[in-house]
């Protein structure tokens, strides 16, 4: 089995515009298996507007599959509605997850918005409760390396060396914007690492004490992404490359899934 591309479907975008003419779900979906994606990453949000067992079989009938499913919540604050609306959405997109199909769950809204050690600390102590959630399900709770609160190889060693049933969604992007060395950072976390996030930045700069880059088309901007599908070639890695995008045009959200389709093969 050779790595799987795919594409992070962000909430609205299901319904955007493609030459002028807004898209239906089914027409997006077949412009998704048209320039030759494999997978689609979907967000809960998306259920807002879609519903699920609909969603679930418009993704079977264009041959596609659901890879990873993304659980929005925040692990971190101790507020009560907060803390409930984690817990009910863990809940929900466990069995949405399983209905997709998706053998993923990707779980967000807490390295934004914490830093420090003591939100690290609590960060961990509550991604551990929720993994208990996922045992018997077939389902691996993945993060990926973002935000203030955990953006380094070495955060992402210490977290899992503390949380065995934890696995890694890598971004690659993630890694530049934090001035990483995102090609050994991919080499340090691949052995806990089940899914990517590839993505492009151009110049990169500080701006209000944090990092910014530039979005651009994939290939070409600073991101040594090339470099890290070959290495992932090299270790015969087995996983879905989701292409995240930002937004682009027609002809430069062609030519990215062109690039990183190129690089794969």
């Amino acid at each position: 089995m050779a790595m799987t591309s795919g594409i992070m479907v962000t909430p609205g975008m299901h319904s955007r515009t493609w030459h002028g003419k807004e898209l239906s779900l089914d027409e997006f979906l077949v412009l998704i298996k048209g320039v030759g994606l494999e997978t689609v990453d979907i967000f809960l949000d998306m259920l807002e507007h879609v519903d699920l067992h609909s969603l679930a079989k418009h993704i079977k009938a264009h041959d596609l599959k659901t890879a990873c499913f993304y659980i929005n919540a925040d692990l971190v604050s101790d507020d009560p509605d907060k803390v409930k609306e984690a817990d009910e959405n863990f809940k929900r997109g466990i069995g949405a997850a399983q209905t997709l199909g998706a053998p993923i769950c990707f779980t967000h809204g807490s390295q934004h918005t914490h830093q420090g050690p003591e939100a690290f600390q609590k960060y961990t102590e509550r991604l551990d409760e929720k993994l208990e959630l996922f045992a018997g399900t077939g389902t691996t709770l993945v993060i990926e390396n973002a935000g203030k609160l955990l953006h380094t190889a070495e955060d992402m060693v210490r977290i899992t060396d503390v949380l065995a049933n934890l696995r890694l969604c890598l971004d690659t992007g993630n890694f530049y914007l934090w001035g990483q060395d995102e090609v050994d950072a991919v080499r340090m976390m691949l052995p806990r690492t089940v899914h990517f996030h590839i993505k492009d930045y151009a110049q990169r700069w500080e701006g209000n004490g944090d990092p910014r880059a530039d979005d651009c088309e994939l290939g070409k901007g600073r991101v040594r992404n090339e470099e890290i599908i070959n290495f992932l070639k090299g270790k015969c890695w087995q996983g879905v490359l989701a292409w995240e995008p930002a937004g682009q045009p027609e002809d430069e959200f062609e030519a990215s899934v062109k690039r990183l389709l190129d690089w794969m093969a």
